[in-house]
């Protein structure tokens, strides 16, 4: 089963070169060796903060908590809250509706996410308004669905629904329309409540090596 992992931070004002050179060349490395997968870092474009987001994923829960309980995993740990602020983290498990294979990094990319708690006694109508109208919709306005995920650990609303575009011009394009403000008018009125979004922008500090670091493999 896929685990998703997410961390959320500000940098520490005038810290920013520091941090950009601890997250390249200490904690990414540092991160993969103790198996955690770092697919994604991203800057929230638009929507609340914190603006830091960083995405990996690892094969199980139990493997996350013993790699969080090592002696590695909190020295880099620490060595990053004395650079960042507002840190927080959360521990997603797929809702098995969309994600289909391995969760894989993708360059490049900006994220559409939504997050929301499904109404009481609503799960079977929300599952089958999902299915039938909110994955083809979005799909036809050119930013799919891309990731269904559901919260197990943090704090915050249950559902995530990821969407993937290959710019934030496609993402603008797409939520200016009477069909996408239909589904969220549809989605809070019967089934969601708490509902709220960002864009997230990629910013290559992470997934860059990562890919790099992929295809020296074969060298």
């Amino acid at each position: 089963m896929t685990i998703l992992f997410t961390q959320y931070w500000d940098v520490i004002p005038g810290k920013f070169d520091e941090y950009s050179s601890f997250v390249t060349k200490e904690y990414t490395p540092a991160i993969e060796k103790l198996g955690i997968k770092l697919l994604g870092g991203y800057y929230v474009a638009v929507g609340e903060g914190p603006r830091v987001v960083v995405v990996a994923t690892v094969d199980e829960q139990d493997h996350l908590r013993k790699i969080l309980a090592t002696g590695e995993y909190r020295k880099v740990s620490a060595k990053l809250l004395g650079l960042v602020w507002k840190y927080s983290s959360k521990l997603w498990v797929s809702s098995g509706r969309v994600l289909e294979g391995p969760y894989r990094s993708q360059t490049g990319a900006w994220k559409f996410n939504q997050y929301y708690n499904v109404l009481p006694g609503k799960e079977s109508e929300h599952y089958r308004f999902v299915k039938e109208e909110c994955i083809p919709g979005m799909k036809q306005l050119g930013v799919p669905v891309t990731g269904g995920w559901r919260l197990v650990i943090g704090q915050g609303p249950q559902i995530l629904a990821e969407c993937t575009a290959r710019n934030i011009v496609d993402i603008a394009k797409a939520i200016d329309t009477t069909e996408f403000r239909r589904l969220v008018r549809s989605l809070k009125k019967a089934y969601a409540t708490d509902y709220g979004s960002r864009i997230l922008a990629p910013t290559g500090r992470v997934e860059v090596p990562y890919i790099m670091g992929e295809m020296m493999k074969g060298f």
